[in-house]
């Protein structure tokens, strides 16, 4: 007897709806009814994922802006950085004009 495998359904994703009680104050009700309000969103489900993905998308970016302060911290730490002054900077453009 030979067996086969349908590998469409190896790779199958099944998605998980839940149900999810949240008490909210007058004022996020008022905010949420807002937003429905202005037709950008379909549903509170919308909404909420949109919200979710711009925090995310906005912690990623603290997360960067960090990341690159710190380097930048770094870099200017370093003797070679720190001690260069404008007129060193200019001197340097001057002597490769020349051919220096």
């Amino acid at each position: 007897m030979k067996s086969f495998t349908n590998h469409h359904n190896i790779h199958r994703i099944y998605r998980v709806y839940f149900t999810m009680n949240i008490t909210l104050n007058p004022e996020l009700e008022q905010l949420i009814n807002s937003q429905l309000a202005t037709g950008n969103y379909n549903s509170v489900e919308d909404l909420l994922k949109d919200a979710l993905l711009n925090l995310a998308d906005k912690q990623n970016r603290q997360t960067l802006s960090q990341k690159v302060k710190k380097l930048f911290d770094k870099t200017q730490s370093l003797p070679s950085v720190q001690d260069i002054t404008e007129e060193d900077i200019a001197a340097e453009i001057e002597a490769y004009r020349r051919g220096e």
